[in-house]
Parts: structure tokens; C-alpha cells; sequence
């Protein structure tokens, strides 16, 4: 059987945080909160919101794993991440057919958007 990413998870500090974050550039409620465990459900994949602070587990925090998140208009979304203080970690860049760029969001962890240019 081949395998299938349903979801993946990203460590975080400050649920609430996180989670306010997140609903604000997607533009979307998160589907389930919980102080150990948050998700964003999509079509295929789950973004889970993880807290191991809760279970007092040793996970690191920040850049273990770097998202990649197909947007309309990277443009617009560089605006939007920018006006809510992310760090940008590679600036909006044209690479073959995409426009990509990448940030830190407010846990610490790298998140890359890119567009593909018709």
C-alpha cells in the first residue's frame, strides 16, 4: 500500500497564539482546539497545532519541518504575514514557474507559501 500524509504537526509554545495566528492567514476557524492539540482541516491534510509542554514531551521547537503552502497570490500573502510581525526568512522569489517565500511564524517555526505562476 502506498503511503498517504493525511496530516503533519508543528510544535508550539502558546496554543492560543498559534492557533489566532494561523485562523488569520488562512482566513479559516480552526476546526478542533484543545490546549494540547489543535487541527486546521483541508480537502486531503490536516494541519495539526501541537503543545508538548502539556505532556511534558521533548519535542524541539521551531524548523522541524517546513510546511509548504500553495496560495493564490503569494504577494498578498507576503503582505498579510508581514503586517502581523513574521520574520521573513527568504524573500519573495521567482524560481522557475513559482514565486515563493518563507517566514517564521509566531512559534518559531519556518513556514514556506508559493504560487505558481500561470
Amino acid at each position: 500500500m502506498k503511503p498517504k500524509i493525511k496530516a503533519f504537526y508543528l510544535s508550539v509554545q502558546n496554543m492560543e497564539r498559534a492557533v489566532k495566528f494561523y485562523e488569520e492567514i488562512f482566513d479559516e476557524k480552526v476546526s478542533s482546539f484543545g490546549k494540547r492539540m489543535s487541527s486546521f482541516d483541508f480537502d486531503n491534510i490536516s494541519l495539526l497545532l501541537l503543545d508538548p509542554n502539556i505532556d511534558g514531551e521533548e519535542v524541539s521547537i521551531g524548523n522541524n519541518a517546513v510546511p509548504n503552502i500553495e496560495v493564490d497570490d503569494a504577494q498578498k500573502m507576503l503582505e498579510l504575514v508581514k503586517s502581523k510581525g513574521c520574520k521573513i526568512v527568504m524573500p519573495l522569489e521567482k524560481i522557475d514557474k513559482y514565486w515563493i517565500f518563507q517566514i517564521e511564524d509566531t512559534e518559531g517555526n519556518v513556514v514556506e507559501f508559493y504560487q505558481v505562476e500561470n
